[in-house]
């Protein structure tokens, strides 16, 4: 994993100094306990590499947590301490979220092996962190269909290569898990 620090994990990304925070949520922007407890698929609805409009304030104010390329290298655009600004107001505190680079445009927006394996060595690397602080997040996290969701299920991404993928991923993500509990 790569990481960057890319000006949008902050309240005001033309004055990266406050990151921007966990304990608020919704339109409304209500105060909320923050944790990380979901974890949110993404796609970039392109196959053009998007990682320099992710790497800066950008017009969609997109910032994912992290960004997954074709043959399967992440680059971590903000620190998952930090809110990700990609899921909308009712998520985005409570999530690690990350965009995934399709490998063919529309209908299918398909991604690669490398890709879908990631995702699964992702969620599990999460999981680790369930019941500890990640970046000084508490993480409340499982490795289940409640717990890694799509964009879809709170809009209308990932694109349905993915969405159809997601229970072999998170299935992957638990062999995983088990493995490396074993190892």
């Amino acid at each position: 994993m790569t990481g960057l620090e890319a000006p949008l994990g902050f309240t005001d990304c033309g004055s990266p100094t406050a990151r921007a925070s966990r304990d608020t949520a919704g339109s409304d922007r209500h105060a909320v306990t923050p944790v990380i407890d979901r974890f949110i698929i993404h796609h970039t609805g392109t196959t053009d590499d998007q990682l320099d409009f992710f790497s800066r304030c950008n017009k969609r104010s997109s910032a994912p947590t992290f960004y997954l390329r074709h043959d399967g290298s992440v680059i971590e655009l903000i620190r998952p301490g930090a809110k990700p600004s990609s899921s909308g107001a009712d998520w985005n505190w409570r999530s690690v979220a990350v965009e995934t680079l399709n490998e063919t445009g529309a209908p299918g927006y398909t991604v690669t092996e490398a890709q879908t394996e990631e995702l699964a060595q992702m969620i599990a690397w999460l999981a680790t962190f369930d019941g500890k602080d990640l970046d000084g997040v508490p993480v409340s996290f499982t490795i289940d269909r409640e717990h890694v969701i799509s964009h879809r299920e709170t809009c209308e991404c990932p694109g349905p290569f993915l969405q159809a993928r997601l229970n072999d991923i998170v299935n992957r993500a638990q062999q995983i898990f088990t493995e490396n509990l074993t190892a």
